[in-house]
């Protein structure tokens, strides 16, 4: 018994002892992935049908709130919940215009660059024209215009960015998006030729523009006159009234709108306390022109009518009256100096200005009164 206890030890004493057994680290690997595999394939198909179905379950979203918190602000329509023809109708209110002037586009030379600058960086930026897009080139034309319809190069920059390249007047409607269209051009145009031509080549471009457009509102400026006793090659106050006559009756049997500036200057030229460039071409408008431009667009003022002529007692026209009385002889004159002598002494009250040949009613009264005693 003694002897096999001590084998027993003898045998266990020289056996080297038993080593752990190490982990399997790729099989536990391989086991975890499998385990998340299956739970994402199941918590998928609970998510498809909680979606398909009544959208009341584990992962259902509720009051129409994502599941989890976003940076992304939600449409109006997925936030009350509301159908998706409310939620394009409150993509259609949202593309609605904040003002009259938005989504409004100007065209024009250097005239309109003047305005540009005023309801950029003076008084106007305090107005809703302020949201208006202007596209100006100092010396752009309806010659510039035509050439573009038939394929030439663009001349409007729709970024200020060294590359950018010109575009038409056409791609610029295209890419603003415009709604309102307030071209200005004439100026280049009238220097170089004459008003028949002008107005020919405006009329070209603006039937072009409507056909392509036929949901643009289009509105002619005039352009405003110079200086008094100022012109520039075939460019004066005169030709430029010319002009905006002729584009005044285009316009209004076109459909098209007619913003008559010059109409403000009654004298048929710019007054100087208007004028940005005195010593130059005399015809760009400063502050105060601009700002009489500016309010006349808002609907603030409106130039005043031309007064007409007064017709006289015998129907004929005052004007044609005072022709006549200054051909008149020596003896007629006389006659009506004594016939004005006898009415004045018949009467207590002294003459006033309206009763002279230079005022009012008086004049026709005088001009009467010569060709009675003629």
């Amino acid at each position: 018994m003694a002897n096999r206890d001590r084998r027993k030890a003898g045998a266990t004493a020289g056996r080297p002892p038993k080593k752990r057994k190490k982990v399997n680290r790729f099989r536990v690997a391989v086991i975890a992935a499998g385990i998340i595999v299956v739970a994402a394939v199941a918590v998928s198909i609970v998510y498809a049908a909680n979606a398909a179905g009544t959208g009341s379950g584990f992962l259902a979203i509720s009051d129409g709130q994502p599941e989890f918190f976003s940076t992304i602000r939600p449409d109006a329509g997925e936030a009350d919940g509301s159908t998706d023809s409310g939620a394009e109708e409150g993509a259609d209110a949202s593309a609605a215009p904040t003002s009259e002037f938005d989504g409004a586009l100007f065209v024009g030379d250097s005239l309109t660059a003047q305005l540009e600058t005023y309801v950029e960086e003076g008084a106007g930026s305090e107005t809703i024209l302020h949201d208006a897009i202007f596209l100006t080139s100092d010396n752009y034309s309806w010659g510039d215009a035509v050439d573009e319809l038939d394929g030439g190069e663009g001349s409007l920059y729709l970024s200020d960015a060294e590359d950018a390249s010109a575009v038409t007047l056409s791609a610029a409607i295209e890419q603003t998006g415009a709604r309102k269209l307030y071209i200005q051009l004439g100026k280049e145009d009238l220097i170089y030729n004459d008003v028949a031509t002008v107005t020919e080549r405006a009329k070209t471009v603006l039937s072009a523009l409507k056909s392509a457009y036929p949901s643009l509102e289009i509105t002619v400026q005039s352009v405003t006159p110079m200086l008094e006793w100022i012109d520039y090659e075939g460019l004066s106050s005169t030709t430029i009234a010319e002009y905006n006559a002729e584009m005044k009756t285009y316009c209004a049997a076109n459909s098209m709108g007619f913003a008559d500036v010059a109409a403000f200057f009654t004298d048929g030229y710019l007054p100087a306390e208007y004028c940005a460039d005195p010593g130059q071409l005399c015809i760009h408008l400063n502050d105060a022109g601009c700002a009489l431009w500016t309010s006349y667009l808002l609907g603030e003022i409106s130039p005043e009518p031309t007064p007409s002529p007064e017709p006289s007692p015998d129907g004929t026209e005052a004007s044609t009256e005072e022709n006549s009385a200054a051909d008149d002889t020596g003896a007629d004159s006389e006659a009506a100096a004594d016939a004005a002598s006898a009415d004045s002494s018949s009467t207590d009250v002294g003459v006033s200005p309206a009763s002279t040949e230079t005022g009012g009613a008086g004049r026709a009264d005088a001009l009467q009164a010569d060709a009675t005693y003629g």
